[in-house]
């Protein structure tokens, strides 16, 4: 489990340099990346990985990877009630880097689809 937050300590609007983005890979997958911003907010992820392997004989790992994540972006006028999404995909070990595929599924109709070959973490 993973909680942030953030404030600055003051309750006016979104200035013109917001502070705090949410969106993107690992901070509301399924939504556009910095699609919420503002001065205050919090982020809950539980995320679980296991590995299995489709061949005995192989000695590369698969993993299967799953989180869910909810947020809220104080002050931002056009957020979705509850800003929340699943994640699910497979990192793989291959002769190039690790290779993770998967998908966000998210509210307000917010998906997306991804890869990612090279550093995850």
């Amino acid at each position: 489990m993973t909680l942030q937050g953030g404030t600055t300590f003051s309750s006016r609007d979104v200035g013109p340099v917001p502070q705090f983005f949410l969106g993107g890979p690992l901070r509301l997958g399924a939504y556009g990346t910095n699609e919420l911003y503002g001065n205050q907010y919090y982020l809950v992820r539980w995320a679980i990985c296991t590995t299995f392997s489709p061949c005995r004989h192989s000695r590369k790992k698969i993993y299967a990877i799953g989180s869910y994540e909810f947020a809220k972006m104080y002050g931002f006028p056009n957020e979705s009630g509850f800003p929340n999404d699943f994640n699910g995909g497979v990192l793989a070990e291959t002769a190039l880097g690790p290779l993770v595929i998967g998908g966000s599924w998210g509210d307000s109709g917010h998906r997306k689809w991804y890869f990612q070959l090279g550093r995850v973490f």
